[in-house]
């Protein structure tokens, strides 16, 4: 009888074991020599140095940042595999997450992670083309560990059909900001503004019934279509987080997680938050369309050498480049801005590092320009406008600049990209013309001689995407290329007016196609027109 005693004793203890670790990796993390809940970091092939040693950073932080920041903690161990490069994310991704032949090039593609919760298992590409900033990186191993604590939390329910693919996703990458913040580099705040103005500036965004329960088919499809599908689920979780998270937001996202585990998606929602799902998304859909609504909101931060009376000067230049705006285009810019004001070049490399999480050699190669964007922040060099004249026009450059891409949703101006640099900055030379201060035709006049002092620059239907005026930029001289661009854009403005500049850029946002929109607004070609600046100039 003892002996039976004792070998159901184990049994129990054997049994209380696996039961704790139940929704661990192969059901016996804690009994095959490896640590309940630590992370294990390997490699396929020899990934970047940097993208590597962010990624076991994070590793190593991770679940003590869990325990304390989340007061949970991770009870299987992980294991997080890094490729060297694309070739060798798409072998992890096809032998060890088992992803399809069929969908394997687009998962790649559309991706810089993946985790599996039944596996225990993330996988990181470490390609540093794919996560080329360490706030990237940091976020996004974060990200994927927090996958799995979402898989162990909810016991396994946390995915596709059980879930709700906004708030999986976007509390994801809430902590994947939370760490980021926690390790130096980037903040939630930036995180946050960063998600509502790619939203802001898509073309066509995923809309919020598409991001409930979804399939995996449903998820690649919405990754394939660029449809921000990421950034609205963060705009999603960071609100409901702020009204609904009663000032513990993160005690919440556990709690809803825990519930998911005995409960369907709606009722755990409805317990945790206070509110119904259905209600819950009815409110965030009518924020939001007021959100999209409002003209642009700036907030002024300004570094303790910065001029503030500069800096005063210039917001004052910014709201009559606004009023400018509106007059001419009809339109405004939308959004939520920070305006950093720095006072040196070493001050800029410093925000631009703080703010913009980028490299110091990054930052130091800009550090000379008078302003640079990094999505919702804005630097503004203090110095280079303190002059008024140079404060009327770069509010007015930027400031065309930004709502010509916002309603363009392309950096390159749907291959337009000379028009869109220089009509930004003819609209700076028009608000001089305004303040007295000249006009186009003159300016053109000075483009026009300078332009013929040296050897002729390329045509303009060269000049078509920023990689091509980038290109161009390191074999002529910078201000000749913009000279070029700003007199082809005042060409524009004298045959056409700016109601032209401003139908086709209402007609190139339609059609996604600027070429095309060209050649319906103003008649002739880019090819046509392009050869008639050139003879005009040279």
């Amino acid at each position: 009888m003892k002996k039976i005693a004792i070998i159901l004793l184990i049994l129990l203890g054997v049994l209380s074991l696996l039961g704790g670790a139940q929704w661990c990796r192969d059901g016996i993390a804690r009994m095959d020599g490896r640590e309940p809940g630590r992370i294990y970091v390997d490699t396929l092939g020899t990934p970047d140095a940097e993208v590597l040693q962010d990624v076991k950073q994070v590793a190593g932080f991770f679940p003590q940042f869990m325990h304390e920041k989340f007061q949970v903690k991770l009870e299987c161990p992980i294991d997080v595999l890094v490729s060297a490069d694309r070739n060798t994310y798409e072998e992890l991704l096809r032998k060890r997450m088992d992803v399809s032949p069929e969908t394997l090039k687009e998962k790649a593609q559309f991706t810089s992670g993946q985790s599996s919760g039944s596996k225990g298992l993330c996988i990181i590409n470490g390609d540093k083309n794919s996560l080329k900033k360490n706030n990237n990186r940091y976020s996004t191993t974060a990200h994927e560990l927090f996958h799995q604590m979402q898989h162990e939390l909810s016991r396994g329910k946390s995915g596709y059909e059980n879930s709700l693919y906004w708030l999986e996703e976007g509390s994801a990458d809430y902590v994947g900001a939370l760490v980021s913040e926690a390790l130096g580099a980037g903040s939630v705040e930036k995180w946050y503004l960063d998600a509502k103005f790619a939203l802001q500036y898509a073309k066509n965004p995923a809309t919020v019934g598409q991001l409930q329960s979804t399939t995996e088919e449903e998820r690649l499809q919405l990754l394939t279509t660029k449809a921000h599908s990421y950034d609205l689920s963060d705009v999603m979780t960071y609100y409901l987080l702020q009204h609904y998270g009663a000032g513990q937001p993160e005690a919440k996202i556990v709690a809803f997680y825990k519930k998911l585990g005995s409960d369907k998606a709606d009722k755990a929602f409805a317990e945790t938050f206070g509110i119904e799902r259905d209600a819950f998304l009815q409110e965030f859909a009518g924020w939001w369309q007021a959100e999209c609504s409002h003209p642009a909101k700036f907030r002024v931060i300004i570094r303790g050498n910065a001029d503030k009376a500069a800096v005063e000067q210039f917001v004052n230049q910014l709201e009559q480049s606004r009023n400018w705006l509106k007059r001419h285009s009809g339109g405004e810019l939308k959004g939520d801005y920070q305006l950093v004001f720095v006072g040196s070049a070493d001050d800029f490399v410093a925000a631009e590092m703080e703010y913009g999480s980028i490299s110091e050699a990054e930052a130091r190669s800009i550090a000379g320009s008078v302003w640079a964007e990094n999505n919702s922040t804005l630097f503004i060099n203090t110095p280079q406008v303190a002059d008024n004249v140079q404060s009327i026009f770069v509010s007015s450059a930027m400031l065309c600049r930004l709502y010509m891409v916002q309603q363009l949703a392309s950096e390159d101006g749907s291959d337009m990209a000379w028009l869109l640099r220089g009509a930004s900055y003819v609209s700076g030379v028009a608000r001089l013309g305004e303040s007295g201060h000249g006009d186009i035709a003159a300016y053109q006049r000075h483009w026009r001689k300078k332009l013929r002092e040296s050897q002729p620059m390329p045509t303009l239907d060269k000049l078509s995407t920023s990689k091509a005026l980038q290109e161009a930029g390191r074999q002529y001289e910078g201000e000749r290329l913009s000279n070029l661009c700003e007199y082809a854009a005042a060409e524009l403005v004298h045959r056409y007016g700016w109601q032209g500049i401003f139908n086709w850029l209402s007609d190139a946002r339609q059609s996604g196609d600027g070429k095309k929109a060209f050649s319906q607004v103003f008649g002739i070609t880019v090819t046509d027109f392009a050869a008639q600046v050139h003879m005009m100039l040279y």
